[in-house]
């Protein structure tokens, strides 16, 4: 995959190489990043190299605007710009890095017309399912100890499709959503990377895309979207493992189950738990799914012990139990 080349020009060095130092040690390097501190070293970086997207001071833009041709141009913000300049897009100066770059990839696949990606199929990738036809069976805070755990060594992420998972109360509010991926996807817009890059967030090491936070939103993807998003995140990115956390979808599953190399079903050993997988199970079989009752591995999950409370509680699961059963399953 071909990295975009990002230059800041900024006259504070040591903002500038912090930013540079901290884009350039990320996994999926999207951006090639440089840096100019000084007008002259801009001027010459416009004439000499092949800048993509140039994240720029207000202060100097009117040095060098007659130069800058083709360049994605966003400025650098210290809280507001001057009026001529507000037609361009920006970013706050002082927030996180992350932040910063997910700002960038977000305006950068609005402009740009080619996707730098590798074409075909990836085969060390693998789809990793969880789903199960048994309530509180703890099947998510299951998927997210698993995709923690598998992110402690691989490129993972995470997706949620529920139509009502909750998370979004966690994560707290968001600018982008799975739906608005979907939205963007439908357009066939090529630069598909780097919008899916610019809605990533972290849950420690593990990315995600925050899930649909509306029922009718969730409701009006068709299937064979999803089946088509998977494909695309499968040969358009870097991941190692997408873990897909399953709802019910109104009778898809054996299509979306279709696309994962494997798929954990967490359910209990009690009567009614059980009476329901083998419902569910025949119920595949009579779609002639049994391609998806062969990948199935259905687990009694370990007792979480005492109830989660907090966020800090989810993190530290991959240290506690269940982290230790996970591993054991990976093992297998």
């Amino acid at each position: 995959m071909k990295s975009a080349g990002l230059w800041i020009a900024d006259s504070q060095e040591a903002y500038a190489r912090a930013f540079m130092e901290y884009a350039n040690l990320k996994e999926n390097h999207l951006f090639q990043v440089r840096m100019c501190t000084r007008e002259e070293q801009l001027l010459r970086a416009l004439a000499e190299e092949e800048i993509e997207i140039l994240l720029i001071t207000a202060e100097w833009y009117p040095l060098c605007k007659e130069r800058i041709t083709r360049e994605c141009v966003i400025f650098l913000s210290e809280g507001s710009l001057p009026s001529e300049l507000r037609i361009y897009p920006a970013v706050y100066k002082y927030q996180s890095a992350e932040n910063i770059l997910r700002e960038i990839l977000y305006y950068y696949s609005e402009q740009c017309g080619e996707d730098f990606c590798l074409t075909g199929t990836r085969r060390d990738n693998k789809v990793i399912g969880v789903y199960s036809p048994v309530g509180g069976s703890g099947k998510t805070v299951f998927a997210l100890t698993l995709g923690q755990v598998l992110a402690e060594s691989k490129n993972v992420l995470y997706l949620n499709l529920e139509e009502c998972s909750g998370l979004a109360e966690l994560s707290g509010n968001s600018n982008w959503n799975l739906s608005d991926l979907i939205y963007f996807f439908r357009q066939k817009n090529s630069s598909f990377l780097y919008r899916l890059n610019s809605m990533v967030r972290k849950w420690d090491r593990l990315d995600y895309i925050p899930p649909c936070d509306s029922y009718m939103d969730f409701r009006q993807v068709a299937v064979d979207e999803w089946q088509k998003l998977l494909y695309w995140i499968r040969t358009r990115s870097d991941y190692d493992v997408v873990v897909l956390d399953l709802g019910n979808m109104a009778g898809h599953e054996p299509e979306i189950l279709r696309q994962c190399d494997g798929i954990y079903v967490p359910a209990g050993q009690d009567l009614l738990s059980q009476a329901k997988l083998a419902q569910w199970q025949r119920y595949i079989q009579i779609l002639d799914g049994v391609d998806v009752l062969e990948k199935l591995q259905v687990l009694e999950l370990p007792s979480p012990g005492e109830k989660i409370g907090s966020e800090e509680e989810l993190f530290a699961l991959p240290r506690q139990t269940l982290g230790t059963y996970i591993r054991g399953l990976l093992r297998e």
